[in-house]
């Protein structure tokens, strides 16, 4: 099985963001204090749905959320020592988990680097006070320096710096100088994402799906955000950290592997309320040809979850689904969709299934071919968007 990712969903947050659309359950809510009983649960799904895994030697281990971090040691390390039953890693196997500051202090960082974890992923999202008050965010800008520092001194040497642009307020200005704040820590690795306003989360009441305000705050305007993305490629580029995906930046050979088999439309299993999963026809042992692929979405109910009730939604992906979400994903990376991988996932051409639109693309300099790979230029990437939904 290759290129083969476990992804544990730890769902406990301090507070909700009015940003986040994950699942996520905050202090002072009922849910909150069932994170032993959670526990117990997510152990039950691992052993259950590892049985066809057994013994498999995994790329990557990613504990995401809300906020594994916030979970008892104790905890955390009965969920890995399960894992380690049913599977294989080794000390090269990457293993992020995902940590806010104010969450962890540098003797929990110490003890989360002992338990095998040899990645840190760290919502920043901004070194401003006056941002993260306008995020949610329960750290402050030295709050988030200090576990920086505190990640490193536990033993860490891969570390990433979530931050997000075009926040609401921010202008230019402010943009280039939280970056480069984030710069003088030298980070090897460096996810810069544009706000969005999903469905269903606090922003989006406020905001829609138009301009708006939060605490007398505007959305910068369009020109801000396409101007704070340019020159954010730039500069880290010239840092050393070149862009290997539309939001992702990092020194050559620190690249998150775990996203990088989502983004190359690897196999994963993911356990816990509201993870997901996606597994490839012929790894299930399933005779239909007709289907790719099957994605496994359990259920975003704490309780519903606890009880023994995993499984939300299953889709069968169709070949012809999965080469538009192949070329979704691989379109927004540095390599771009490889056409030999194309042909030999889907048994088709791939300039011929797509003739109409490479084309189009080609001619606006949105494309470029490179030998056997498809990319976006850097003006392509202004409009990915808009690209991808034509091949999907």
């Amino acid at each position: 099985m290759r290129n083969f990712s476990i992804y544990i969903h730890i769902p406990f947050c301090e507070v909700k963001c009015g940003y986040c659309d994950f699942f996520s359950v905050a202090r002072g809510y009922e849910d909150f204090d069932l994170q032993k009983q959670y526990v117990d649960e997510l152990i039950r799904e691992i052993e259950t749905r590892s049985e066809p895994y057994q013994g498999k030697k995994i790329h990557t281990l990613f504990f995401g959320g809300g906020t594994p971090s916030l979970l008892e040691s104790k905890l955390l390390e009965k969920i890995i020592q399960t894992l380690s039953k049913y599977f294989m890693w080794s000390s090269e196997t990457e293993f992020t988990m995902e940590a806010n500051p104010k969450t962890v202090s540098l003797e929990k960082l110490k003890i989360i680097r002992s338990l095998g974890v040899n990645r840190l992923s760290m919502g920043v999202q901004s070194f401003e006070d006056r941002f993260l008050k306008v995020l949610g965010r329960i750290h402050s800008g030295d709050e988030a320096k200090k576990t920086i520092a505190d990640a490193y001194q536990a033993g860490f040497e891969k570390v990433n710096f979530d931050m997000i642009m075009a926040l609401p307020g921010q202008t230019f200005e402010d943009r280039k100088k939280d970056l480069e704040t984030a710069l003088s820590f030298h980070p090897q690795h460096l996810s810069a994402y544009h706000l969005t306003i999903e469905a269903g989360t606090a922003f989006e009441k406020i905001y829609g799906k138009s301009v708006g305000a939060i605490h007398e705050l505007p959305l910068p305007s369009e020109d801000v955000g396409v101007q704070c993305l340019t020159w954010t490629r730039d500069r880290l580029r010239a840092a050393g950290l070149p862009p290997y995906e539309i939001s992702n930046f990092a020194k050559p050979g620190f690249e998150c592997r775990h996203n990088q088999n989502y983004w190359e439309y690897g196999e994963y299993l993911g356990c816990g309320a509201g993870a997901a999963s996606f597994l490839k026809m012929n790894q299930l042992d399933a005779s239909s040809k007709k289907t790719f692929a099957v994605r496994q979405t359990n259920h975003r109910d704490l309780k519903k979850y606890i009880s023994g009730d995993w499984l939300g939604f299953s889709e069968e992906i169709t070949h012809k689904m999965g080469m538009g979400e192949y070329c979704m994903l691989a379109l927004r990376t540095r390599e771009g969709v490889n056409t030999q991988t194309f042909e030999a996932l889907f048994g088709q051409e791939f300039y011929q299934t797509y003739e109409k639109y490479l084309k189009k693309y080609q001619d606006q300099h949105f494309l470029i071919k490179n030998g056997h790979h498809f990319t976006l230029t850097e003006q392509g990437i202004l409009y990915a968007d808009t690209i991808v939904s034509d091949f999907i």
